[in-house]
């Protein structure tokens, strides 16, 4: 009698530790942004995303759990060769999340690699359309991230990873430089441009001084002779040209007035 009652207890165990594992097969919790592919005997059969409880019928069934949230990453330094033939440096950053789970999982063996990889050919491409900078505000640049730039990155990109079920929701770019073997000399040009700029600036400013203060003699009436006018307009703009330089270099200028 009593190696019966072991024998039922033992079967009883048995089954219920069958029964406990087929529960946890096919009763499981789905959190938010998280899917469920489900594989019956290696077929799809459906893809579950509602988050809680669901039941899935567990003879042959193999689970596979896809996260939906946003993912980061970095595209790591690149060299490429922009729109005016320089070789510049540039990194970009990308968000991105599976759409379609699906595909992300059956269709592409490793879907985070094959959108990194994605991203970086998409970058050297678009950003060798474009200047690293440039003099018109109206023309799209790598340094001015236009708009226009941001949109093609992220519209070449979208079309290049949708065979995986992937939603590109942003791609910037990151780190942005000439490279290494032309920064000396692109330096030595902005500093070249930038001198240009500011004497441009204190000319026009000397003219523009020049004019007022020619105007506001005349308003008081005083009058120069043209020899004397000439010289004047010559000293002050020397003098304003010149800065500092110009104090050591300064010349009083005797006006004879008529009225």
């Amino acid at each position: 009698m009593g190696e019966f009652m072991g024998a039922g207890l033992c079967l009883m165990l048995s089954v219920g530790f069958v029964l406990l594992v087929m529960l946890r097969r096919c009763l499981f919790i789905l959190e938010p942004n998280q899917a469920a592919i489900l594989l019956y005997w290696g077929k799809y059969k459906s893809t579950l995303q509602s988050p809680g409880f669901n039941f899935a019928q567990p003879i042959g069934l193999r689970r596979i759990d896809v996260s939906t949230r946003d993912h980061i990453v970095s595209l790591p330094v690149t060299t490429v060769v922009e729109a005016n033939g320089n070789p510049i440096q540039v990194s970009a950053v990308c968000i991105y999340r599976i759409a379609d789970a699906r595909k992300a999982t059956l269709d592409i063996k490793n879907v985070h690699q094959f959108v990194q990889n994605q991203a970086s050919a998409v970058l050297k491409a678009i950003c060798s359309r474009y200047p690293y900078e440039s003099e018109d505000p109206a023309r799209p640049s790598l340094k001015g991230e236009s708009p226009e730039l941001i949109q093609a990155l992220q519209s070449e990109l979208q079309s290049q990873v949708a065979i995986a079920g992937i939603e590109v929701v942003l791609i910037r770019l990151n780190d942005l430089t000439y490279a290494p073997e032309i920064m000396q000399a692109m330096l030595l040009r902005q500093q070249a441009e930038a001198m240009v700029d500011a004497r441009r600036t204190v000319v026009e400013g000397a003219v523009m001084t020049v004019r007022e203060a020619l105007d506001q003699l005349a308003r008081s009436g005083v009058q120069l002779s043209p020899e004397n006018q000439t010289s004047l307009i010559s000293n002050l703009t020397l003098l304003l040209c010149a800065g500092d330089r110009g104090e050591s270099n300064s010349t009083v200028v005797s006006r004879g007035a008529s009225r």
